[in-house]
């Protein structure tokens, strides 16, 4: 059996529990309310993947500019840019995922720009959209809905995109990234998640979702295992052309090769309970800074 596979590994970490704890441990109250729905629209294909024009969705950041700015800082906007050339790199430090575990160095281990390029010219799928697509990751469970979603459909109908491969970083960007794909779907375009936030993604309800039980970071392989990354951006395209129903989650057959970092991301214990609650009270103070209106 091939290195990293092991079709028996099912275990998968509950990022709702986890945030629960780690943002309570830093005194921020109530327990933040995930998006849940019992239902999820469903866009069947209007053609087939070798003919249709695919568009890549991302919640990391261009990173002009953003390397000198504050997470909370770094403007929370829907975005394009060109997607030939690809970016060299984009910029993901504001986001959440497992810094411990893994880094985001190899881009096409979060952005699979070069794998899509690749099936393009296999005649797997008919096209990249000319501009990719970068959604905020909002708390705000409104302002996604009713603002980010829809704008990235108007980008998308402009760019004649016909299918949507949605990358989420980080446990809130694996809702924003759902939230988004209903959006698209309710209104016929055709969506697939690639996430390793499972419990997030399935309470929110999407038609379909590539799982892929990896530190978040890497939803779309391990950095640098480009047949690692082949295979998940390919299984990807399997998972729009053969779901039939809503709610389809298919997993990937890959583990990362320890389980460490099941335990150690968002811990919260004795050794860091104080850290964590500085840092709360921090990011609380810089909150309220940005809210003082300047003269």
């Amino acid at each position: 059996m091939p290195e990293h596979m092991d079709p028996a590994h099912r275990i998968f970490v509950s990022y709702i529990d986890k945030s629960r704890e780690y943002y309570l441990a830093q005194d921020f109250g109530n327990p933040y309310r995930w998006a849940s729905n019992a239902e999820s629209p469903f866009a069947p294909l209007k053609k087939p993947l070798a003919q249709s024009r695919v568009g890549l969705v991302t919640t990391s950041s261009l990173p002009v500019g953003a390397e000198g700015l504050a997470p909370l800082d770094i403007p929370r906007i829907v975005y394009s840019a060109p997607s030939d050339p690809p970016p060299e790199r984009m910029y993901t430090q504001h986001r959440s995922w497992d810094k411990e575990a893994t880094h985001t160095d190899d881009l096409d281990s979060f952005f699979p720009i070069h794998r899509l390029q690749e099936l393009v010219r296999a005649g797997r799928i008919g096209s990249v959209s000319p501009r990719f697509y970068g959604v905020p990751t909002e708390y705000s469970q409104r302002k996604t809905i009713e603002q980010d979603a829809p704008e990235v459909l108007r980008l998308m109908r402009d760019d004649g995109v016909d299918v949507a491969l949605l990358v989420p970083l980080c446990p809130v960007c694996h809702q924003t990234a759902s939230l988004t794909a209903r959006h698209l779907e309710a209104n016929g375009i055709p969506t697939v998640i690639a996430g390793s936030a499972r419990d997030i993604v399935e309470q929110c309800a999407v038609p379909r979702l590539l799982f892929t039980d990896f530190p978040l970071g890497n939803p779309c392989g391990m950095p640098y295992d480009v047949g690692m990354q082949r295979v998940i951006v390919g299984m990807s395209f399997d998972l729009l052309e053969r779901a039939w129903l809503p709610q389809t989650t298919v997993q990937t057959p890959f583990h990362w090769p320890n389980d460490v970092w099941r335990d150690n991301f968002m811990r919260v214990d004795e050794s860091n309970i104080a850290a964590l609650r500085e840092a709360g009270a921090a990011r609380r103070a810089h909150q309220a800074a940005r809210k003082v209106p300047t003269a």
